[in-house]
């Protein structure tokens, strides 16, 4: 399918209630309307045209060029004003099939005004028609006349009528005699036939036409609206072509739909290559909640793959990972960086937690710490995915993106407006980070702690000995 046909489908689709909102409406209209109708009534009049000694196709053809004739607007109006019928009585003129018969039509709402108009503009129309016939024959008569007065006034030797005499007398009663484009009554009290109010038929048309209203509406609001619903429409709106768009789960197809979209995003990254260990930075645009599920699973994807892959919680996020010495510590003392990591639920993964909270990161995100911490982790880890804090939210963000090799910019589906994708990427420039390309999500925030495909598995405080007095580090483990 064409993508812009596709595009505007979907388009459709998203607001269908705008549809249906016009289409009932549209509807609705039809209820007064139908309420106060009355029955119509068509009065009908047919005319023939009949000319001896000449084909019938040919009448017929004439009966069509009259029929056109008669439904000229200027016509109609010439003839209504001679016979004083009134304006709200309206005609038609059509052939019977294909015969030299015409029909006049006048429809109003009492049957007995409509047989009467219908009479009346046929007679109308047949005596215009007819005198401009007979202007020509009367003429043609008058000169053929005096022809043959001139031949009788004169006669040949021994008083013998003209011989030319007779040949111009049969000429003139042939002319007298001829009928041919003649418009002739048929049947002026052809009957009336009453319409009565389809109701269903309104109802439909109304429908079919709200529909189609509907649809445009659609269209339109989707034209102007700044939200982003869909890869063609980021594209369309923003000109970036997301790397990838992943849906929630919520089944067993959507599980498996956003299992394969996840594992096309994990192979963009593989394909990065690099002389050093890879750092992918995630980061959510405004309107999007999933930087960090994307960072779990892009880094659980890496680690099935056999590569060394580092999980690092760089969000200041006290919701999960925030306990025990983590990324926050790892900005004061790189050194540690790599004593702070946790054994992850999949064979090379290992997780960096967020550390405790801080309030004003501001001191310590300078790009030379933060380079040092991923330099101290780059030396056993071969891909290192971090959960960066929204750029739309901190600057934090820009110093994290700077400084990894590769960003990702984590958008809304219907959340996330054009605005929110561009000042996202604008800031990223200005920081003169990579960006490797948009993912759309699902808009909705994230309400658990983790997706379907982890599962919290405990801590142990007592096996790290940099937790004493904090809160027990959560490590995750795949189903």
């Amino acid at each position: 399918m064409n993508p812009m046909v596709r595009r505007r489908i979907e388009q459709i689709r998203q607001r269908w209630w705008v549809v249906v909102l016009v289409a009932g409406a549209a509807m609705l209209t039809a209820v007064p309307a139908l309420l106060v109708a009355k029955p119509t009534y068509v009065g009908t009049s047919t005319l023939v045209l009949s000319s001896p000694g000449r084909n019938p196709v040919d009448d017929a053809t004439m009966a069509v060029g009259y029929a056109s004739l008669f439904n000229e607007p200027e016509m109609i109006t010439r003839l209504r004003a001679n016979r004083n019928i009134p304006d709200d009585v309206t005609f038609t003129g059509r052939t019977v099939a294909a015969s030299p018969i015409l029909v006049v039509e006048a429809t109003a709402t009492d049957p007995q005004v409509a047989q009467r108009t219908a009479a009346n503009m046929a007679e109308a129309f047949r005596d215009d028609i007819n005198s401009v016939r007979k202007t020509g024959y009367d003429k043609a008569i008058k000169n053929t006349q005096k022809q043959l007065d001139v031949l009788l006034s004169k006669p040949g030797p021994d008083g013998m009528i003209n011989p030319l005499a007779p040949v111009v007398q049969q000429k003139l009663d042939s002319l007298r005699s001829d009928s041919t484009n003649q418009l002739q009554d048929l049947q002026l009290q052809a009957g009336v036939t009453m319409i009565a109010p389809n109701a269903m038929f309104e109802i439909a048309l109304r429908a079919v036409g709200g529909l189609l209203l509907g649809v445009l509406a659609s269209i339109g609001l989707a034209a102007t609206s700044t939200r982003l619903t869909n890869s063609s429409d980021l594209m369309a709106k923003t000109g970036m072509q997301p790397l990838t768009e992943v849906p929630d789960g919520g089944s067993i197809e959507l599980n498996r739909l956003r299992e394969d979209r996840l594992r096309t995003l994990a192979n963009i990254v593989s394909l990065q290559d690099l002389s050093k260990s890879m750092v992918i930075a995630l980061t959510d645009a405004r309107g999007a909640r999933g930087a960090r599920d994307l960072a779990e699973s892009l880094a659980r994807l890496s680690a099935q793959q056999g590569h060394r892959t580092v999980l690092v919680y760089a969000d200041n996020d006290a919701s999960q990972h925030a306990h025990g010495a983590g990324f926050n510590d790892a900005l004061v003392n790189s050194a540690l960086a790599n004593s702070m990591l946790k054994d992850g639920a999949v064979d090379s993964l290992r997780v960096l937690g967020a550390g405790p909270v801080v309030a004003d990161r501001y001191s310590l995100m300078s790009r030379d710490r933060i380079s040092a911490v991923f330099d101290e982790l780059r030396a056993d880890a071969d891909t290192i995915v971090v959960a960066a804090p929204s750029i739309a939210e901190t600057i934090d963000a820009q110093s994290i993106c700077a400084v990894a090799d590769f960003t990702m910019v984590i958008v809304g589906r219907q959340s996330s407006r054009v605005a929110d994708v561009t000042t996202a990427v604008d800031a990223l420039a200005d920081a003169r980070a990579a960006l490797l390309g948009l993912v759309l999500i699902e808009g909705r925030e994230r309400t658990a702690p983790a997706r379907s495909f982890w599962r919290r598995a405990g801590a142990d405080e007592s096996a790290d000995p940099t937790s004493a007095g904090r809160a027990p580090m959560i490590t995750w483990r795949s189903e």
